[in-house]
Parts: structure tokens; C-alpha cells; sequence
């Protein structure tokens, strides 16, 4: 009888090998250690032959369901993946589910309720999505793009309507108010109740894409694909943004970055230049290709300098001539194709 894919995946690559592959390392078996996917109080997963198991969530994974639950993926995605890495040729299985996974404490459990509670995400408008691209000083291709790909939403609050950044795993999400003022409390950006604030937003999303762009912030986020659309790379380049300078890398995250070149750009202040170094060296030290884009010396068409990726959208047309080779070099790390700028 002829193995099925899934079959010769597991005979080619055992689960350590599959663990190496991603960076995550397992001791040996029966030895308890701390989970690679979520917040592990005290060590509560153990390895034993091909099966890894949670004992506190009831989860037993294999090779697949494995790769699977470090990259984000649905279980067809991995198989695929896996079956390209180690040159596996078979016929692909409809269907082959990541287990779900239950929250591990009662914190966990009251941001999952939480977050339950957030109001209703919409699509957004054409209006809505010209005005979010009015208020940013963007296109409303860049800011489209962002809504294509679930990024983006609209959502009604007891302040107004707001544009919200989440994406499909729902954990955490940041809105801002249409109308460009603040919230009551006097911030620009509110962070939804019961987000996983450090989780980076648009990481399940990348995929199927080569490069990704790691941004500060939402509106980055937006101009990120604004940008990636006007160098005509959108087909290649992911945008992910985390919310929030003084946020690490969850260690579970890393591993969604493997295979990717990530060229980080980090907002100019100080801040912003730690939270870059910070991130350049977890994702270095996970073997990953990262760089970075310095702001530094660019100056918008108001004279005021460049912060961040919103503000190099509104550079100064007179610095082309003597920074074009910089400022063109920003979105051309890709490789997926010969650079070339929209009109």
C-alpha cells in the first residue's frame, strides 16, 4: 500500500528534528520543560519518542501538528511546508487539523473572555478606508491592501467610530478614532481589553510571503503596505507590527519568522532604537536573516524630521537627489523581484 504524505513526512523527520528546524529545543524524553507556544508557569511539557504533549492542556502533537502550532498554520500548510523542506512528493490530505489549545491559567482565561467582549469587527468601507488613508497620509491601495488582508477593521465604541489592527488569531488589537482625535483618556491608540499585548500583529499572515517588514505601531503597519504597494511588492512582502516599544518577541513567536528576510524599521528615538536592537538580536540569535533601516538625517516635505516608517511616506521631494540610492533601498530586500516604483 502506498504511504500517505503525512506517512512519509514522519518517517523522513522525527519531531527533534522538526523542533531543530525551527529553532525550539527539547530535552530528553520524559523530562518536563517549559512550552514553546504560550506562558508556561512551571514546566508542563515532556517529549517521548515523536510525541510531544502538554499535560496541562490535554495536547499530544506529532510532527506535523507540531510545526503546525509553532508556525501559526493551519494543518494542510504544514504538511506542504514540510513536505517541500524535506522534497517529499505525495498526494495532500484534505484536511488535517491543529488541535485547540485551552488557556493554561485564570489570567489567560480572563483576557480570552475579555476579548470575547470586543464590539463587533467590521469590514471598512471605501469611505472608511479613504479616510483612515487621508488621516495617515497614505493610499488608499496601501490601506486597502491592510483590509484585504484582515488586517484592518472598523469597529463602533461609545467615543465614535474607530479603525481597529488586529489579525486572524484575535489576540491582540489596537484601535484609533476615525475622526483623528484621542480617546478620552487622553491616548491616541487604545489597546483592546484582553490583548495579548507583546503577541506581534500579522504574523500568522506571513506565510506565503519571502520578506517581511517588522515595524513600532499601527499606523507603521498601514504605511509599511502602502510602501510595499508603491515599490510594486506587495506579492512578496508581509508587514508585522508590535504594538509597542517595550515589547520583547514572545519566544513561541520566533519561530513564524524561520525562512524569512526581515528587515526591521525602527522608530527614531531612543526608545525605538532599543526596541530594534532588541528585536534584530532574538531574531538573529533564532537564525533568522534580519536588517535594519535608520530614519536618521531624512526630513519630511515640512521640513520636521523622520520618526518612523508613517513619516519616510511624507519625505521631502528635494532629498531624492542626494539620498535616492538610501531611500530606494528601503523596500528593495526582498529578492522576489527587480525593484521597480509605481507612479
Amino acid at each position: 500500500m502506498k504511504a500517505s504524505l503525512c506517512e512519509m513526512i514522519k518517517s523522513r523527520a522525527t519531531l527533534r528534528t522538526v523542533g531543530a528546524l525551527l529553532n525550539i529545543e527539547m530535552p530528553r524524553d520524559g523530562r518536563k520543560f517549559s512550552s514553546p507556544f504560550r506562558f508556561d508557569k512551571s514546566p508542563s511539557c515532556t517529549v517521548k519518542g515523536d510525541v510531544f504533549t502538554d499535560w496541562s492542556t490535554g495536547e499530544h502533537l506529532d510532527q506535523i501538528d507540531f510545526f503546525a502550532a509553532a508556525k501559526g498554520i493551519p494543518g494542510p500548510e504544514a504538511i506542504r511546508d514540510l513536505a517541500r523542506i524535506f522534497q517529499i512528493v505525495g498526494d495532500l490530505p484534505a484536511r488535517l487539523p491543529v488541535p485547540p489549545r485551552q488557556a493554561d491559567t485564570d489570567e489567560r482565561k480572563t483576557k480570552a473572555q475579555k476579548r470575547e467582549a470586543w464590539a463587533a469587527l467590521e469590514t471598512p468601507s471605501r469611505g472608511e478606508i479613504r479616510l483612515i488613508a487621508e488621516l495617515r497620509g497614505l493610499s488608499p491601495e496601501g490601506v486597502q491592501l491592510a483590509a484585504d488582508r484582515g488586517l484592518l477593521w472598523c469597529a463602533d465604541s461609545r467615543e465614535g467610530r474607530s479603525w481597529v489592527l488586529t489579525d486572524s488569531r484575535r489576540i491582540n488589537a489596537q484601535g484609533r478614532l476615525l475622526s483623528g482625535a484621542k480617546w478620552a483618556a487622553g491616548m491616541k491608540s487604545k489597546t483592546l481589553p484582553g490583548s495579548e499585548a507583546a503577541w506581534p500583529v500579522g504574523l500568522r499572515e506571513t506565510s506565503d510571503f519571502r520578506a517581511i517588514v517588522l515595524v513600532e505601531g499601527g499606523p507603521d503597519l498601514l504605511a509599511g503596505l502602502h510602501l510595499a504597494w508603491c515599490a510594486d511588492a506587495e506579492d512578496c512582502i508581509a508587514v508585522v507590527a508590535i504594538l509597542g516599544a517595550g515589547n520583547r518577541i514572545p519566544d513561541q513567536a520566533l519561530p513564524a519568522f524561520a525562512g524569512k528576510n526581515v528587515r526591521i524599521f525602527p522608530d527614531a528615538d531612543e526608545p525605538g532604537q532599543k526596541a530594534g536592537q532588541r528585536w534584530a538580536r532574538q531574531l538573529a540569535e533564532a537564525g533568522v536573516a534580519v536588517s535594519g533601516f535608520s530614519f536618521a538625517g531624512l526630513v519630511q516635505s515640512d521640513g520636521s524630521p523622520v520618526k518612523d516608517l508613517n513619516d519616510f511616506c511624507h519625505l521631502d521631494p528635494n532629498q531624492w537627489e542626494g539620498e535616492r540610492e538610501r531611500i530606494e533601498s528601503a523596500f528593495n530586500f526582498s529578492t522576489c523581484r527587480a525593484p521597480a516604483q509605481r507612479n
